[in-house]
């Protein structure tokens, strides 16, 4: 789907276990994104350049998040973590270029964990909130 520039919203199905690197990369118009449970990765430049999207959730399962992943979405005023342990992050530029006001939502009893992980949002400049 890289480079839709006309989609804006996508249900990912049951079954899918990765988002592949640049799954999708340049959909400026991506608004909305359902991510399934069963998804344990995220790839290199997955959503990267997705000015459109305002808020994702990223389900319990997911271990892993590429590099870039999240670079430069512009628009993403909302991130929900759903893992109780933080995924691993390959390196700081999966939140590059993200509004500081964007707030990053963690499951309760988890903050420190999200707080003290590498190559997450600084917590100095991100607001990070247990739900």
């Amino acid at each position: 789907f890289q480079s839709c520039d006309s989609l804006a919203s996508i249900s990912i199905p049951d079954g899918v276990t990765s988002i592949g690197s640049s799954a999708f990369q340049n959909c400026n118009s991506l608004a909305s994104i359902s991510i399934p449970d069963g998804v344990t990765s995220i790839g290199t430049y997955a959503f990267h350049y997705c000015y459109s999207l305002a808020s994702i959730s990223i389900p319990d399962g997911v271990t892993s998040i590429g590099a870039n992943a999240f670079a430069s979405c512009y628009g993403l005023g909302e991130i929900h973590l759903k893992p109780m342990t933080p995924p691993t992050v390959s390196n700081s530029n999966a939140w590059s270029k993200i509004p500081s006001d964007c707030k990053i939502y963690v499951p309760s009893g988890s903050l420190s964990a999200y707080t003290g992980a590498s190559n997450y949002p600084s917590s100095s400049t991100y607001t990070y909130i247990e739900e």
